[in-house]
Formats: structure tokens, C-alpha cells, sequence
């Protein structure tokens, strides 16, 4: 079992949503008209579970029955499933499986449907996100701003385990597993970077 004080990841996250007029309500505190659904990506980029390195392992969830009241989240989401990227040891899926349950999305979940090791992979140019595995995939920008240069920011987000939150693009994200053939175009998106302590 993972000792909670024993613990400590950083890297960027990754976000999208079926939010398709503007971006997500949740953000800024507000309602949202209907339940949604999400794909999260965490990349890790330095850190340990238990003295174990997880450097360079993504994790992605597939979220399903969020909110759509800002005060439901409290209560759970719906359902999920995890993936976690296939290049993980064995030691490192000893030590990530509880991990997961307790202390990230799955514990929050009234319902898992389950969780798999998959090929994720990730490519950045200029300001274009491409995330692809076998069951989903992510393909997004960075929103810029009045200046025609920087990226749109959300400062003092709702999660405060993030930091430097960009508004993103979705142009395309998708998701078909168990059960689900899910294809959204041009919804809301962010990243964003990470510290879970």
C-alpha cells in the first residue's frame, strides 16, 4: 500500500472535455448544463511512489458522469477507466496500481471499469499537443491571447496541484473503449503543470 507522506510527482498535464461552446464551466466555478466527460493525461516528468522512479510514465483517464453541478464533484464522478503507458516495470506497476486507487482519479470513481498498461505517446510542435494510445486520442493547441503570441492563462485554478494553466484548442479528441465510441471536435481543453504531493 502506498504511504501517503511517501510520494511526490511532477510533470504536465493534459485535459479535454465534450465542452463544445467556449471552455468548461468547472474551471470558473460554475455549473455545468449537462453531465460531461473527459480524457486527463499526466506525464510525468520527475518523482517517486515509495522511493520508486516513475520518471517518463504517462498516466490517462477516460471519465464519464461529471457533475454536471460543481458541488456533485465532491460526491464522485460517474465512472472511469486508467491506462497507465506500457514502458512501466513491474516494480513501478506494483507500486502505481494502489497509487491510482487511492490518491489520483480512481478514487473518486462510484464505478471502475478497469484499468490497462497501453502504448501512450506524446508529441509536441510549436503549440500543437498530439496524445495517442490504442483506445483514444488527443489532439490539441494552445488558445493564444490578445497579443498574438502568449497563451491564454487561468490563474488560482480550482485544483491547486496545478500550476501555469493554459487554455488549449481540442480540435479532435476520442475515446472507445468499453462500450464507448466517443468522437468530439473543437471542445475545451488545458495544460498545465503538475505537482502531486
Amino acid at each position: 500500500m502506498a504511504d501517503q507522506s511517501d510520494w511526490l510527482l511532477k510533470g504536465t498535464f493534459f485535459e479535454c472535455c465534450r465542452v463544445e461552446d467556449g471552455h468548461c464551466a468547472l474551471w470558473f466555478g460554475r455549473d455545468l448544463p449537462k453531465a460531461c466527460t473527459n480524457l486527463e493525461t499526466y506525464q510525468i516528468q520527475e518523482g517517486q511512489i515509495q522511493n520508486i522512479d516513475m520518471k517518463g510514465i504517462i498516466l490517462m483517464f477516460h471519465q464519464d458522469g461529471i457533475g454536471p453541478k460543481l458541488a456533485e464533484l465532491m460526491e464522485g464522478i460517474k465512472e472511469g477507466a486508467a491506462y497507465i503507458s506500457d514502458n512501466a516495470t513491474d516494480e513501478q506497476r506494483k507500486a502505481l496500481e494502489p497509487f491510482i486507487k487511492e490518491h489520483m482519479n480512481a478514487g473518486r470513481w462510484k464505478k471502475n471499469l478497469g484499468l490497462k498498461y497501453v502504448n501512450i505517446e506524446i508529441s509536441k510542435e510549436n503549440n500543437n499537443y498530439h496524445i495517442t494510445m490504442p483506445f483514444g486520442e488527443q489532439d490539441m493547441s494552445l488558445a493564444i491571447g490578445g497579443d498574438g503570441k502568449n497563451p491564454m492563462r487561468l490563474v488560482n485554478p480550482s485544483m491547486p496541484f496545478l500550476t501555469d494553466v493554459k487554455f488549449c484548442n481540442t480540435r479532435l479528441w476520442k475515446y472507445h473503449d468499453y462500450g464507448k465510441n466517443l468522437v468530439f471536435h473543437n471542445t475545451s481543453g488545458v495544460t498545465a503543470d503538475f505537482t502531486l504531493r
